[in-house]
């Protein structure tokens, strides 16, 4: 939770120990209850609302707790739109394809200018080969 997250009264600040649901006696059925003839009332009915109402509570809890992790994802994710549209801007001012594409082309020119001319160029400049005759 964030400092400048308000509490709301509903969330509680205290850690608790998960209770232990009550157990059933050890006479109890489980599955559903039975119907008819009980006069709407089992041995082991208290304790089994009471687990219910406990397992209830845990998930009120976790609830909240999920609520808590959402709110934080939510800031994640609208931070993260800052920074990404940044990252677009760089991105976009990235120089393209087209000025490697110029590039490579002048420098294959200037390669095959120069195997194509040699001959003319070693005249130029008066660069003579050794004879390669014995």
């Amino acid at each position: 939770m964030s400092e400048t997250e308000p509490i709301s009264p509903t969330h509680d600040l205290r850690v608790s120990e998960p209770m232990e649901p009550p157990k059933p006696p050890a006479n109890a059925q489980p599955g559903p209850l039975p119907y008819g003839g009980t006069q709407g009332k089992v041995d082991y009915m208290e304790a089994r609302i009471a687990s219910i109402e406990a397992h209830v509570d845990h998930m009120r809890d976790d609830i909240g707790d999920t609520r808590l992790d959402l709110r934080e994802i939510a800031k994640s994710v609208a931070s993260l739109s800052g920074e990404v549209r940044e990252l677009d801007n760089h991105i976009g001012r990235l120089p393209g394809k087209g000025w490697m594409f110029s590039a490579l082309l002048i420098f294959t020119a200037a390669i095959c200018a120069t195997i194509i001319y040699l001959e003319q160029i070693r005249q130029y400049l008066g660069v003579v080969l050794p004879s390669t005759a014995p």
